[in-house]
């Protein structure tokens, strides 16, 4: 007799946990991002460290120059975040504790074989966004003068660059920059 009520009753729970609901609201893309980062035993700080840009940062696949001005904004929001942190940055001819390098590329990592041979570093979005891009971000930080980097990291995020308000592009590099440098220490 117990078994009659009980095998009912079990069926109609299973059943319940296959019924369908609403599905989730997918999450906007532009709020997505991938980053990864690397941190080597050498990359030690203090309240004293001092960066400097080995280049201006490059946007790899622009060949036009039509990118020039994200890769500035870029840059100022990527030196905003190191400076949040509590690091200063000196001028090219400055002494520095460490160089930084950035590069910077419409779609993805593995689309630029020598870029992916330095990082080695593979973020990578879960799936495609319909009707948005690839962007990928790249940072490099190496004690100066020398080429052993002792930090890197990448950062890949769903883009829209044509269709973009300036202002909200620019506040979105401040957010990227953000995503990317999380792993590296505040300075106290």
């Amino acid at each position: 007799m117990t078994h009659r009520f009980f095998l009912p009753l079990l069926l109609a729970l299973l059943l319940q946990g296959c019924t369908t609901g609403p599905a989730a609201p997918q999450a906007d893309p532009l709020r997505q991002a991938s980053a990864v980062s690397v941190t080597m035993p050498g990359f030690i700080t203090s309240p004293e460290t001092t960066l400097r840009w080995y280049s201006d940062l490059r946007w790899v696949d622009d060949p036009d120059g039509q990118y020039q001005r994200r890769a500035h904004v870029l840059q100022q929001a990527l030196q905003q975040e190191f400076r949040r942190k509590g690091y200063n940055f000196v001028g090219t001819g400055e002494a520095a504790t460490y160089d930084v390098l950035a590069v910077a590329l419409m779609g993805q990592l593995q689309d630029q074989e020598e870029l992916e041979r330095f990082f080695r570093l593979y973020p990578s979005l879960a799936e495609p966004a319909k009707g948005y891009n690839r962007g990928t971000v790249l940072v490099a930080i190496a004690p100066a003068g020398t080429r052993d980097i002792v930090w890197r990291g990448a950062l890949e995020v769903f883009t829209d660059p044509g269709k973009m308000p300036v202002a909200e592009r620019d506040q979105r590099m401040q957010w990227a920059a953000e995503q990317l440098l999380g792993s590296i220490p505040n300075q106290p």
